[in-house]
């Protein structure tokens, strides 16, 4: 549920401005309400897709959205906006409808995410990751065959304003995400380019990348393309806590420098990146394990 770094008002964007990670979780039938939802189609934090890039050449994000079983990059993302007065009916509704799930036999496992910094705090993202895109097809069976979107709709539709519905796709190539039980705050960076500058873009973080490989930064980022609404890239960077929000040590412009043998030219990565920026948001999600599937 859920759509990268601290702020991006430092000078190096915190660099987390290129990178960063928020794992999403997958597909199924939230959206087939027999209720009338007036659908917003926006980009959800979280988020992942050179799409306002790929509006001027769509082949950037078609290059990560393959199909087999290797490229499990996928995850399935459901934004929701309570009614006014009722954030408390949803999420005793949404606890309601997610322990039904997995006794229904939900194949999939679905985590929640509130915003907790940000200018959008009146919604949840729930969201299911790691799928290749065949897994949305099983998805979607389970969820006809065992009609998920009726019993949505008793637990918690009556409660939900607006919905909105995206794909978020991994850049596998250009992310680096460590595992850990511990993330509980996931800063996301959202950035819409003006256009032709998409190989600009798609050059700068892969130099970025390798450099921080190269230097084995030891700081998780994803890289993540978004498919749906007004697109975007975006990236994730994971936090344990609030002590997580303080300056990287070594900075991410202090190993490009030193893996790029200059600080001018680390600088000028970065200036390459940031003129291509038509603009950018931040939020940090609080990962809700009460909300999301029971263990």
């Amino acid at each position: 549920m859920p759509i990268i770094k601290k702020s991006c008002s430092r000078q190096d964007f915190r660099l987390t401005a290129f990178y960063a990670s928020f794992r999403f979780v997958g597909y199924i039938h939230w959206g087939e309400l027999t209720m009338k939802l007036r659908i917003r189609l926006a980009v959800s934090t979280l988020l992942t897709a050179f799409v306002a890039v790929c509006l001027a050449s769509p082949s950037l994000a078609a290059d990560k959205m393959g199909d087999t079983k290797a490229e499990r990059n996928v995850a399935d993302t459901w934004v929701f906006w309570p009614n006014d007065g009722q954030f408390q009916a949803f999420e005793t509704g949404v606890k309601k409808h997610v322990a039904w799930r997995k006794g229904a036999g939900d194949p999939f496992v679905w985590k929640v995410y509130e915003p907790v910094v940000g200018s959008n705090l009146d919604r949840y993202a729930v969201q299911s990751s790691n799928h290749a895109w065949a897994d949305l097809d099983s998805e979607n069976a389970w969820g006809k065959k065992s009609d998920a979107g009726k019993q949505f709709s008793q637990d918690v539709g009556q409660h939900v304003g607006k919905m909105q519905h995206i794909f978020i796709v991994t850049d596998e190539e250009l992310s680096h995400w460590i595992d850990d039980e511990g993330y509980r705050y996931f800063g996301v960076t959202t950035y819409h380019f003006k256009g032709g500058h998409s190989a600009d873009i798609k050059d700068v973080l892969k130099q970025v990348h390798a450099a921080a490989t190269s230097q084995k930064w030891p700081y998780s980022y994803l890289v993540r393309y978004t498919v749906g609404g007004s697109g975007g890239l975006s990236i994730v960077n994971p936090m344990k806590n609030w002590a997580g929000m303080a300056d990287p040590s070594p900075s991410l412009l202090e190993v490009m420098t030193n893996a790029l043998g200059s600080k001018q030219a680390a600088q000028g990565l970065i200036d390459k990146f940031s003129s291509a920026i038509k603009e950018r948001d931040y939020t940090v999600w609080k990962y809700r394990s009460d909300l999301s599937t029971p263990q």
